[in-house]
């Protein structure tokens, strides 16, 4: 791997994961999706009031999230006739099992589980793939994140790529990013 694609692959995760923590961006979805009606104005102030703790809570899994982030920037606009996004993340999931149970850090290892290595070897859904341990932990903050980084690739909601999708790549979004209970009434 030459030193130029390593150091546009760095930049792309590091940047992929500071975007995925930036409090005013995040707070800027929250009123987009407040203003186009995914999300009531009452929940978004709510979702603003809370989502520092959430990120803070989850800075590891959204770091590994980034990750993946970075590998769809780096190889979306590959040419080459192999799925190096989908090699890459299935081998970074792999990997960072390893290296965490090595490590002796079992709640890390526990975040890149076999459902997660699964997930990652989905083209396309793959980049999600942390949204699973994600979720564990706070589905509020998951959806405000897929939300958050389908605004910033195709100016779409996640809600609106779900509501158009088919019903199996739709079962399988929904699965990995629930819609928020205090917006469906349950």
């Amino acid at each position: 791997m030459s030193s130029a694609f390593r150091e546009k692959l760095r930049r792309a995760v590091a940047g992929a994961r500071w975007r995925l923590m930036d409090a005013d961006a995040l707070a800027q979805t929250l009123e987009r999706l407040s203003a186009e009606g995914a999300i009531s104005g009452a929940s978004a102030a709510a979702l603003r009031a809370r989502l520092p703790g959430h990120v803070e809570r989850s800075r590891y899994v959204i770091g590994q999230l980034g990750v993946h982030l970075g590998f769809a920037a780096v190889f979306a606009l590959d040419f080459v006739p192999l799925p190096l996004g989908t090699v890459s993340r299935v081998a970074w999931v792999a990997g960072s099992r390893v290296v965490e149970e090595l490590r002796g850090n079992a709640s890390r290892a526990r975040v890149h589980s076999m459902a997660v290595l699964l997930i990652a070897a989905i083209p396309f859904l793959g980049y999600g793939a942390y949204l699973l341990p994600l979720r564990r932990q706070s589905t509020e903050l998951v959806f405000v994140l897929a939300n958050h980084t389908w605004l910033a690739r195709t100016g779409r909601t996640y809600e609106q790529f779900v509501a158009s999708t088919y019903p199996p790549v739709r079962r399988v979004a929904r699965w990995l990013v629930p819609p928020l209970w205090s917006e469906s009434g349950g």
